[in-house]
């Protein structure tokens, strides 16, 4: 058994972690209220 196994409380509290960090990027990266493409994804249509 790992050592993660054995702290299942640990484990519930990094995993919350990890969403929440997810979550903070996408606001971060889309809080602005930019959801416009890149031009580069058109190019060549």
């Amino acid at each position: 058994m790992s050592w993660l196994e054995k702290h299942s409380t640990l484990r519930c509290v990094l995993l919350i972690l990890y969403y929440l960090a997810v979550i903070a990027g996408l606001i971060a990266m889309y809080g602005r209220g930019d959801f416009s493409t890149p031009p580069f994804i058109y190019q060549g249509f």
